[in-house]
């Protein structure tokens, strides 16, 4: 019988189940949290309560990208040389995952009554909560890359994948019926998913603490490498010609951002939906997560990141064109449309899934353990710096062409397009 692990003695992996169950919870109990406040559709919701601005409704967007890349290349140069790193993991997401339980608190006491300083709270506690959870997520990809070996990084992610969907979709009627006219009025409505969303997040930091890390193959803990940071970023981008071709695949793709924020718009304010149908649009994404875990998860086991990312990125495409034309089928009022319309949502979670399956199981394939962390923090700040504006660049559209959905829609499939099209010449970087 072989008792091997992906053709390796099991001594290589000598706490592959407890962490496979650590990871696997908190990856599950994450993904659910963010569905009860989710930048793609609850938080946009939440804004619209609040204001009818564009740019604020993009705003969180926009935070999201900006807050969670730009710190990693700090967390990158901190973390070089150190053999353990979870505590790196800990101790940010400790500082951060209480914001959500500040805006219950503020709800709670009326802060709603000030959209300025509800505003205000929202976008700083999400600007905290997002830049602590880029700290711990470069030690939180290079400890995951470690424990496991590269042919069962892909199963690990789509079993998370599901299981979160499947706790996602139960998780969509609960916020369907908070949202809906028999759950509590507003804001009583949104200070309860916020403090799911946090409870769960507090879950998912005690399943971190279970985990037990391997030590990774660099000289010495704490030993600081003998080339200046700076110049090892500087030879990374000159010298690896993969790594620019991925960046150029990802910025590309970036463009998926433009439209993101507002396709729960656009179906509320355009298409007639209700606030109720959030819930369920949340659930379709959700639904597409799953699919894309499933499939993306044994695509990347068989056929490795770059296919992977050409599946992924091709869902992502096909979300601005569904947008796009089902309202020609389906015109507003169709009893089918809000059926049809989820369609967007499941194609996005499609092509979200395929982050974790594509993008970042190929970056973490692409480096040594020695510079993991320098390739995952570079690859997200340089994605950070461009990518940051780009929802607002979204809501710029809008404002400029008379909330012309379609034209924003347009824009948004071209670039997608033209990353796929791209996606022609990544590498094939599997080396485990």
């Amino acid at each position: 019988m072989d008792t091997t692990i992906n053709g390796k003695d099991p001594k290589a992996y000598p706490h592959y189940r407890r962490n496979f169950g650590a990871v696997l919870a908190d990856y599950t109990l994450f993904g659910v949290a963010i569905a009860f406040a989710s930048p793609n559709t609850i938080l946009p919701a939440f804004v619209r309560q609040l204001t009818d601005s564009p740019f604020l409704i993009g705003l969180n967007s926009t935070i999201q990208t900006a807050a969670w890349l730009f710190p990693q290349l700090v967390a990158a140069n901190y973390l070089g040389g150190k053999a353990q790193k979870k505590r790196y993991i800990l101790i940010p997401a400790a500082i951060g995952r209480p914001a959500f339980f500040v805006l219950v608190l503020a709800l709670l006491l009326g802060a709603a009554r000030y959209p300025a300083l509800i505003l205000s709270l929202l976008f700083v506690g999400m600007a905290l909560f997002w830049a602590t959870d880029a700290l711990a997520a470069v030690a939180w990809f290079d400890v995951v890359a470690k424990s496991f070996p590269s042919k069962r990084r892909g199963r690990l992610f789509g079993l998370g994948q599901v299981l979160s969907g499947l706790l996602t979709v139960g998780a969509g009627f609960i916020i369907n019926y908070i949202l809906g006219r028999k759950g509590p009025a507003f804001p009583h409505n949104y200070a309860l998913l916020f403090l799911a969303a946090g409870a769960l997040l507090a879950l998912s930091w005690l399943a971190t603490a279970l985990l037990k890390e391997p030590r990774g193959n660099v000289k010495a803990d704490d030993a600081q490498p003998e080339t200046p940071f700076l110049q090892r970023l500087t030879r990374i981008w000159r010298k690896d010609r993969a790594f620019r071709r991925f960046i150029t695949v990802r910025l590309l793709i970036g463009s998926s951002g433009l439209a993101i924020p507002f396709y729960v718009i656009f179906a509320t304010d355009r298409l007639g939906l209700g606030e109720g149908m959030i819930g369920s649009f949340t659930s379709a994404q959700v639904i597409g997560g799953m699919i894309g875990g499933v499939l993306l998860g044994a695509l990347y086991e068989r056929h490795g990141g770059r296919r992977t990312i050409q599946v992924g990125v091709s869902a992502g495409a096909l979300t601005p064109l569904l947008a796009l034309i089902l309202p020609l089928w389906l015109p507003p009022g169709h009893p089918w449309l809000s059926y049809g319309y989820a369609a967007v949502f499941v194609a996005l979670g499609i092509y979200q899934s395929a982050f974790m399956q594509g993008f970042f199981n190929y970056l973490m394939d692409m480096a040594s353990d020695d510079e993991r962390a320098t390739y995952i923090a570079l690859s997200n700040t340089i994605n950070g710096i461009v990518l940051w504006p780009v929802s607002l660049i979204g809501g710029a559209i809008l404002k400029f062409t008379g909330n012309a959905y379609p034209i924003l829609f347009a824009v948004t499939m071209a670039g997608m397009s033209l990353g796929l099209f791209y996606t022609t010449r990544l590498a094939d970087t599997r080396n485990t």
